[in-house]
């Protein structure tokens, strides 16, 4: 019977293992990967604010000289695309280089403004991931961004992109003075630099050009989580349906996940324990092993991830896409997915030394004459 008891018992250390070292990742992924500062605190390490843009610059730099019929011709010969050589972006954007892009992008978009804004969504994105409210849109506030527009910041960004273009010819220089008198677009004076003396006939075309872009940005911009029903239904639809939906449901159900190695510590303890140092082992190898176990595939996860995942997006990852950005996303990546693996470090150590204390003191224990559950033998019975 003893034996039997065991037995059972050792399949439900097993299972508690099991149990345990799923749980202790899950939680941790749910924990950490819905929750803003997670994010917060990734973008931050990786100094993504003051890094951004350089490569939003390089993105914009080869998205207008990339051409896919170079690297696919096949896919291009029943689609030959636009024969206008003057189809694109305008020629005064074209003529900037990586490093011009850069600047002009980090003087309107400073990384305290960046910062701020880019935390503000990830608070109503996951504020509202995290409720059972009906969602609200996000909002975004661009009244800072317009305003440094409309002021010498958006003053001095449009004269450096007019210093980068080519000396004014006489052509130029007279359409210019025709604008002056009748009126014209942003694209009548961009196209060249002017010399210093027609400079003050430039410059009220230029603010008045500043002016009229910004009228056209609102003072706020919503939007909508695409992934979520705002018609203010919060029930969760069933497995199979949306994966974001499925995802949702099974929070709910990770809600009750720590009761099962619960369930399976407690099951252990009535099929194997009968004395103080039966419950020592009976605890302390299971939690000794569960900790182990997380804390190696904790410490391994990240190193494959590494080396798996860029490897894996690599292949599917849009061609027009360059390095540079595709490498700031899995930066990005690891970043956040190293938050996961220390926590469950740190929690698997400490269930570990839990564990490796019990089974020591264990062994500090004199085993009892006498176990919970055994039978009296017959002569020790009181005869009247």
């Amino acid at each position: 019977m003893r034996t039997c008891g065991r037995f059972i018992a050792g399949v439900f250390a097993f299972l508690f293992i099991v149990s345990a070292t799923l749980t202790l990742l899950l939680y941790n992924l749910d924990a950490t990967l819905l929750n803003s500062e997670t994010y917060k605190m990734a973008l931050i390490e990786e100094d993504i604010y003051a890094r951004l843009p350089g490569f939003v610059g390089q993105q914009i730099q080869h998205g207008m000289t990339y051409d896919p019929c170079l690297e696919s011709p096949d896919q291009c010969e029943d689609d030959p695309g636009p024969e206008d050589p003057e189809a694109g972006p305008p020629a005064y954007f074209r003529i900037l280089s990586d490093d011009d892009w850069e600047h002009l992008i980090a003087t309107l978009l400073e990384p305290e403004w960046l910062q701020t804004t880019v935390e503000s969504v990830l608070d109503q994105v996951f504020e509202n991931l995290n409720s059972d409210a009906p969602p609200e849109p996000i909002s975004v506030s661009l009244a800072e961004l317009k305003t440094k527009l409309t002021g010498e910041v958006g003053y001095q960004t449009l004269l450096a992109l007019l210093e980068k273009q080519p000396e004014c010819t006489p052509e130029q220089i007279l359409q210019l003075s025709e604008a002056q008198l009748f009126g014209g677009e942003m694209d009548d004076f961009l196209l060249c630099n002017p010399p210093e003396i027609l400079m003050d006939v430039v410059d009220p075309l230029m603010r008045e050009a500043i002016q009229s872009a910004a009228s056209g940005i609102p003072e706020e911009m919503t939007f909508e989580l695409p992934f979520l029903d705002i018609s203010g239904s919060t029930n969760i639809q069933e497995f199979g349906g949306d994966p974001i939906q499925s995802v949702f449901a099974a929070r709910h159900l990770l809600r009750f996940a720590l009761l099962i190695p619960i369930t399976f510590l407690l099951l252990v303890t009535i099929f194997g324990v009968r004395s103080i140092r039966d419950w020592l082992l009976w605890w302390g190898v299971p939690l000794m092993f569960t900790g182990l176990i997380s804390l190696v595939f904790s410490t391994l996860s990240l190193p494959i991830l590494g080396w798996v995942v860029p490897r894996l997006i690599g292949e599917t990852a849009p061609a027009g896409v360059t390095p540079e950005l595709f490498s700031i996303g899995v930066d990005l990546g690891n970043a956040v997915f190293s938050q996961v693996t220390r926590k469950i470090m740190v929690q698997a150590g400490v269930m570990a030394a839990i564990g490796f204390g019990f089974t020591i003191s264990a062994f500090f224990v004199k085993p009892a004459n006498k176990r919970f559950g055994d039978t009296l033998p017959e002569n020790s019975v009181h005869q009247e």
